[in-house]
């Protein structure tokens, strides 16, 4: 069980008296149907049924009964589900030591019931710099394993680590197979520097903050991405870092970025990602035959403006609903790992850019947005170039886009709102370009 602040628990207990209430209420309509159910059985008893010709109130109590069946079988199901899902306080998965710690047999070809050889419990020798620690007989050996993880001397831990800030800053690692770090991997590019931002990730206690905080104020870090064609004769791939590297956004980003230049963002910090409280996405309950499980039908209303990290990920079928551009924009799946994510270039992203309606309904939203602030056609395109590029318009574009505004409206003559139609069409075609897709 996890601790609260005293909001918390207050909010918890209000929630929790009005979940009781609620419950309360759907009973006492359950009850009153239910009554109602045994009046109309008593009158259908005592009424005879006239063979020769039709009885509208006999048809009328019949019909009655029926829909009463329903709407208890439907109160049955919220009932079970308010009961289980009762607010309580929040809680979370946990270890803890065996009473009784033991090594433990091999799985012959991953079968647990294939019990092989016992195994006593250790460190991966091949990365060990001494002798393995010892095991004491009365512990699982967990705390001895991470602290041969975190012993300085672990000739792995600081430079993996170190190698994935790395990519996550620059685009690449210093060794660019960020999973594989022994002979299956690629070689270090720079070797020394690996080493040496590995010693002083150490030294400064592990701290990540001080090394994003050393490379972002690097010059590597801070050169462009312009190209040169004398470097790129010599380093065709940057190994070098002559240049920084262009990079598309992650897919969460490029939501994300959508929802924001929109004006449609939710500004908020998590919260549950399942949405639990909708009976159609849970199932098994009761618990009679099937154990309680989630199918992801329903999402909340306001998910579709939630940043995309607080969604939830489905992980045996595509992602859908607010997060289906996961799925277009190479989202890694859940049941797989990657250190680095790969990048593809494929017809389906450009004609889901195109035709997807998260882009066209933020397109509009950003057209509104874009109208309302300036009145003057110049006006407007620079508070737009400022809003998705976050850049100044420059004069070319601003020819640019005053032809392809000028260029719409015969196209769409038979519009009802001719000038926010040519704006979304221009809001759409910017919030798709390269510039804003891409770190450049």
């Amino acid at each position: 069980e996890l601790p609260e602040t005293d909001r918390q628990a207050a909010a918890r207990l209000v929630a929790e008296q009005k979940h009781r209430e609620r419950i309360a209420d759907l009973k006492g309509q359950r009850d009153r149907l239910q009554a109602r159910q045994k009046e109309i059985a008593a009158e259908l008893k005592n009424s005879q049924p006239q063979p020769d010709r039709a009885d509208p109130l006999r048809a009328r109590l019949q019909k009655e009964e029926q829909q009463i069946v329903a709407e208890v079988k439907r109160l049955d199901g919220t009932i079970t589900h308010a009961e289980f899902f009762v607010p309580k306080p929040p809680r979370t998965h946990g270890v803890h030591e065996a009473q009784k710690p033991a090594d433990v047999h091999i799985a012959i070809r991953g079968n647990p019931r294939a019990a092989g050889t016992v195994v006593p419990r250790g460190v991966l020798r091949v990365a060990s710099w001494s002798h393995a620690p010892p095991m004491p007989a009365d512990q699982s050996g967990r705390l001895q394993v991470a602290d041969w993880i975190a012993d300085p001397l672990n000739p792995l831990t600081a430079r993996v680590a170190v190698n994935r800030i790395w990519q996550k800053l620059f685009g690449f690692g210093i060794v660019h197979s960020v999973d594989y770090f022994g002979t299956r991997g690629d070689s270090p590019t720079h070797p020394e520097l690996l080493d040496r931002l590995a010693a002083d990730f150490v030294r400064d206690g592990w701290s990540q903050k001080r090394l994003i905080r050393r490379l972002a104020l690097s010059r590597a870090y801070r050169m462009g991405t312009a190209h040169d064609a004398t470097a790129a004769a010599k380093d065709p791939d940057n190994l070098l870092l002559w240049r920084m590297n262009r990079r598309r956004l992650d897919a969460e980003a490029i939501r994300d970025g959508i929802l924001l230049v929109s004006g449609r963002l939710i500004d908020s910090s998590g919260g549950p990602s399942l949405p639990l409280e909708y009976e159609e996405n849970t199932g098994g309950l009761t618990g009679n035959v099937n154990p309680p499980s989630f199918a992801l039908r329903k999402f909340r209303a306001e998910q579709e403006f939630e940043r995309t990290v607080y969604l939830p990920i489905v992980r045996a079928k595509p992602q859908a609903g607010p997060a289906q551009l996961r799925e277009v924009f190479d989202f890694t799946q859940p049941a797989t790992f990657a250190g680095m994510r790969s990048q593809t270039v494929v017809p389906t992203q450009s004609l889901y850019l195109l035709n997807d309606g998260l882009l066209r309904a933020r397109a509009a939203d950003t057209a509104r947005l874009v109208l309302t602030a300036a009145a003057e056609r110049d006006s407007r395109l620079e508070q737009l170039w400022l809003r998705v590029l976050n850049r100044p318009i420059r004069p070319d574009e601003i020819a640019a886009a005053a032809a392809f505004l000028d260029r719409l409206p015969p196209l769409l003559a038979g519009s009802e709102q001719l000038e926010l139609d040519v704006w979304v069409e221009l809001c759409h075609g910017l919030l798709s370009t390269n510039e804003f897709l891409h770190e450049l």
